[in-house]
């Protein structure tokens, strides 16, 4: 399925239509709806920024889904202003406000309860997971990014450029 295209805002205020301005041939985006999910999103984080240093082809961001008013409620910044909420964000967090029932069910994500991530290729859904990440869940995504480096970006065994001579 294809990631719907939603406005969204950095944590430096800069808007971003997304997918199209994310970085990565293969994104993983961290969905999650309410401050109190921080935890299961944390689960996520580490393992996702040594992949980032890892594969070159990889990107990592982590969505706040608010509604569609544009006002993010209190709980989801933790009852802090925006401005220090911000603060406490990581540089690869993006806000999203748009109509959550829409946007889920889009995505075939059944409610707000848990965080979902979302590996992207070319715009696409490859793979949808809900929750924490288990170590399952990491081999499998670890698995699919190192396929898809080894298929993208490894040259073509016995060819030779063009002008190379054998003697």
């Amino acid at each position: 399925m294809k990631f719907p295209t939603v406005p969204g805002r950095d944590t430096h205020g800069t808007r971003l239509a997304l997918p199209d301005d994310l970085d990565g041939e293969q994104t993983l985006l961290v969905v999650s709806f309410h401050h109190r999910q921080r935890s299961l999103v944390g689960s996520w984080r580490q393992f996702a920024e040594e992949l980032s240093q890892q594969f070159e082809h990889f990107a990592y961001y982590e969505l706040v889904v608010g509604g569609k008013s544009g006002m993010v409620p209190p709980t989801v910044n933790g009852g802090l202003s925006q401005a220090s909420a911000m603060c406490r964000q990581h540089d690869n967090t993006i806000r999203v406000s748009v109509d959550k029932t829409a946007f889920r069910r889009r995505l075939g994500m059944v409610g707000e309860q848990t965080i979902y991530a979302f590996l992207l290729e070319d715009d696409y859904v490859v793979r949808r997971e809900a929750g924490v990440l288990t170590p399952s869940v990491g081999d499998g995504l670890e698995s699919l990014l190192e396929s898809y480096r080894d298929a993208k970006h490894t040259p073509p065994t016995g060819t030779g450029s063009a002008g190379e001579s054998s003697g």
